[in-house]
């Protein structure tokens, strides 16, 4: 049950982290007047290997410094 919980909060966390970096980077969009980024080219990129490794490492990241700073400021504010 171990092995499972490990594998889905993995995903959950890039999952976290891609829907953060598409929120981030399409809200930079709006300001410089550029094409949008679809969710595909941070989830799951097409390409090659390196590509898809890069994008999962930073979604990885990115989620887990999320996680991170949200459960800090829960610690702070409910103390």
């Amino acid at each position: 049950m171990d092995l499972i919980e490990i594998i889905a909060g993995r995903y959950l966390i890039e999952f976290l982290g891609a829907c953060i970096r598409f929120t981030y980077l399409n809200t930079m969009v709006l300001f410089k007047e550029d094409d949008f980024i679809i969710f595909s080219e941070i989830w799951s990129p097409k390409g090659n290997n390196n590509k898809k490794n890069a994008n999962s490492e930073r979604n990885h990241m990115i989620g887990v410094i999320f996680l991170g700073v949200t459960v800090f400021l829960l610690i702070i504010f409910t103390t």
